[in-house]
C-alpha cells in the first residue's frame, strides 16, 4: 500500500523560528491588531449582542454544571441538555401561567374606551383640562389621539412584529447554540489562555482576573437575585392594594431594578400613576390617597433592599459611585440599549479594579 503514502498528509518540520520581532515590531503587530479587531467588531456590531448574552449565560451557569458534573460524573453535554430542559419548562409554566393574565390586563388597558369613566382609559380622559409647567394640557384630546393611533397602528405594523418575531426566533436557537458550546468547552478555554500567558505573568495575570471575576460575579448573581425579590414584593404589595395591573407592575418593577436610581424611581412613579387614575379603589379610599400609599409602599421596599437584601446579596467587591453608575448608564445605552443598560455597571466595576491594577504597576518602584 505504499503507493497510496501520497494520500498521508505531511507534517511539517518544527524548525525554531530564525527572525525575531524587536520590540517596536511587536508593538505596531499589536496595535495592527487591535485595530483590526475594532474594525472587525464594528463592523458586525449587530450580531453581537446574541454572543455577549451567550457568553454571560455561560458565565452564570459553568459553575453550577461545572459543580453537578464533578459530584455526579455525568458528562456535561447531558447536563447542558437537562438544563436546557428545566428552562424550557420553567419557561413554558410561566408562559401559560402568565400569558393569559398579562393579556386581559394589556387588552383591558388598551380597549377600554375613554367615553367609559369605569376604564382606566376613561378615567384618566375625564379628568378634562390640566395645568402643568405652565401649559393647558387636554387630557381628553391626548387620550383619543393614543386611542386613534393604537387602532390604526397596529394592523399596519403586524407584518413587521412577524418578521421581526421570526427573526428573533432565529437568533434565540443560535444564543441556545452557542451557549451550549461555551459551557461544554470552558475547561478547554481556560487551558488555552493558560497557555498563552507567559508563565513569568502568569499568577500576577490570575490574580488580576479572579478579583474581576470576583467582582463580575458578585454584580450579575445580586441582580437576578434583586429582580426576583422585588418583582414577588411588589407584586404583594400592589395585589394588597388592589392597584390594577399588579402583575404587569411587579414584572417591570423587578427589570428596572437593573438601572439604579431611575430605574426604581421610574417604578414608583408608574405604579403611583396607574393608582392615581384607576376606576375602582380599595377601603373606599381617594385615588390620591392610594397612589400615596403606593409611593409610601415602594420606598418602604426600597429601604428594605438597600438595609436588608444589598449588604447580604451584594458582594462587597461591588462598590460603584453613584455618579459613576449614571455616567456608566447613559453610556451603555447609547452604545448598547438593552444589554448596555444591563452590563454598564460591572462593566464599570471591573474598569476600576484595572484601573487600580495599571495605577500600582505605574507607581511601583
Amino acid at each position: 500500500m505504499e503507493f497510496l503514502g501520497f494520500l498521508t498528509p505531511a507534517r511539517a518540520k518544527k524548525n525554531r523560528s530564525t527572525y525575531k520581532f524587536s520590540v517596536n515590531a511587536k508593538v505596531v503587530t499589536l496595535w495592527v491588531i487591535i485595530i483590526l479587531l475594532c474594525l472587525f467588531l464594528f463592523r458586525f456590531s449587530r450580531i453581537l449582542p446574541v454572543f455577549i448574552w451567550a457568553a454571560v449565560t455561560a458565565y452564570l451557569f459553568n459553575p453550577v454544571i461545572g459543580f453537578i458534573s464533578g459530584k455526579t460524573r455525568i458528562s456535561r453535554p447531558l447536563l447542558i441538555l437537562a438544563l436546557y430542559l428545566l428552562l424550557g419548562l420553567a419557561v413554558f409554566w410561566a408562559v401559560k401561567a402568565l400569558v393569559p393574565l398579562i393579556s386581559n390586563e394589556l387588552a383591558d388597558l388598551a380597549s377600554g374606551s375613554f367615553d367609559d369613566p369605569t376604564t382606566f382609559l376613561g378615567r384618566i380622559a375625564a379628568q378634562g383640562t390640566v395645568s402643568f409647567l405652565g401649559l393647558d394640557i387636554n387630557l381628553r384630546d391626548q387620550v383619543m389621539l393614543f386611542e386613534n393611533w393604537l387602532r390604526s397602528q397596529f394592523p399596519l405594523q403586524f407584518l413587521p412584529l412577524f418578521v421581526g418575531a421570526v427573526e428573533k426566533l432565529v437568533m434565540l436557537l443560535i444564543y441556545l447554540v452557542v451557549t451550549y458550546y461555551l459551557i461544554l468547552d470552558s475547561n478547554k478555554y481556560i487551558i488555552l489562555f493558560k497557555r498563552i500567558i507567559p508563565l513569568p505573568y502568569r499568577q500576577e495575570i490570575f490574580d488580576l482576573l479572579e478579583n474581576v471575576n470576583l467582582t463580575l460575579g458578585a454584580y450579575i448573581r445580586a441582580q437576578v437575585i434583586l429582580i426576583i425579590v422585588m418583582s414577588l414584593a411588589s407584586f404583594i404589595a400592589l395585589s394588597v392594594l388592589q392597584v390594577k395591573y399588579a402583575l404587569i407592575l411587579s414584572l417591570a418593577t423587578g427589570l428596572l431594578e437593573v438601572i439604579p436610581i431611575a430605574g426604581p424611581i421610574s417604578a414608583t412613579l408608574i405604579a403611583a400613576t396607574v393608582a392615581l387614575f384607576q376606576a375602582a379603589t380599595p377601603f373606599g379610599l381617594p385615588n390620591l390617597t392610594l397612589a400615596v400609599i403606593v409611593v409610601v409602599a415602594y420606598f418602604l421596599l426600597r429601604q428594605t433592599e438597600d438595609y436588608f437584601i444589598i449588604p447580604n446579596v451584594v458582594s462587597k467587591f461591588v462598590r460603584v459611585h453613584p455618579v459613576i453608575a449614571i455616567f456608566s448608564l447613559m453610556v451603555g445605552g447609547s452604545l448598547g440599549g438593552v444589554l448596555g443598560l444591563f452590563l454598564a455597571i460591572p462593566t464599570a466595576a471591573i474598569i476600576m479594579v484595572l484601573s487600580a491594577y495599571l495605577y500600582r504597576k505605574l507607581t511601583e518602584d
